[in-house]
């Protein structure tokens, strides 16, 4: 298995045809770059979703050679890890490629043996390969990603007050809702407020669990982690 090397292979550069910018990665707590909006909304999903381990943009650049037996280059888009648990079961890195479903359709024949690399590339080293659109990607599960992310991106002592009030109220409801878990925690309107905030902290760390396919509100249902069932013993 070839292990690829974590370092961007091509320079991203401002391009006036599309979105390209770059986003801080809580998960790899650094600047990670993309260049296109749908890139940037795939990133959510890597930064959110618990089974992905790590990520890496531009990772690798692969050699082929076209119809005509000319040399040509490829690069993805993206290559993930899974967390070690999935690894162990067989679950193999990930090298994705982003495309909009109309660029596909239009340009399949630029694509195809680009994509052909790709799969052989990974079938001899240890990967696996996908292409995905925005059909994958924009769904109400990245709605859910972005509104949580701006809660996950900050850290906290997991032995606040506020926190351990919270675990302590789930461990007693075992499944409730946001507005009832507030409701439950605090009387006073303000810090009801204060404690809604540490809520969805705790949805976007995944020690309160959710439905992230569903639309997420107050009175999404809302359960601990299994981890965390028995941190304060009924």
């Amino acid at each position: 298995m070839k292990q690829i090397i974590q370092n961007k292979v091509r320079k991203i550069g401002l391009r006036y045809s599309s979105l390209s910018g770059s986003f801080f990665s809580a998960k790899n707590n650094k600047e990670v770059q993309f260049e296109s909006s749908l890139e940037r909304d795939f990133i959510y999903l890597l930064e959110m979703d618990w089974i992905i381990e790590s990520y890496y943009e531009q990772p690798v650049t692969i050699h082929y050679t076209d119809s005509e037996n000319k040399k040509r280059i490829y690069t993805p888009d993206f290559l993930f890890y899974w967390h070690p648990h999935f690894s162990s079961l067989g679950s193999k890195p990930v090298l994705v490629e982003i495309k909009y479903k109309d660029d596909l359709e239009k340009n399949n024949f630029e694509y195809t043996p680009k994509f052909i690399a790709a799969e052989e590339f990974c079938k001899l080293n240890g990967y696996e390969f996908k292409v995905l659109t925005e059909n994958d990607i924009r769904t109400e599960y990245l709605e859910n990603c972005k509104f949580l992310y701006k809660y996950k991106k900050n850290s906290f002592d997991h032995s606040h007050h506020d926190i351990q009030l919270l675990l302590k109220n789930m461990c007693e409801l075992v499944s409730t809702t946001p507005r009832e878990l507030m409701q439950v925690s605090a009387r006073d309107k303000y810090k009801q407020m204060e404690l809604i905030y540490y809520i969805w902290y705790m949805v976007s760390k995944n020690i309160i669990r959710c439905v992230w396919e569903h639309p997420l509100t107050m009175d999404s249902s809302i359960w601990l982690d299994e981890l965390y069932e028995n941190y304060y013993p009924k």
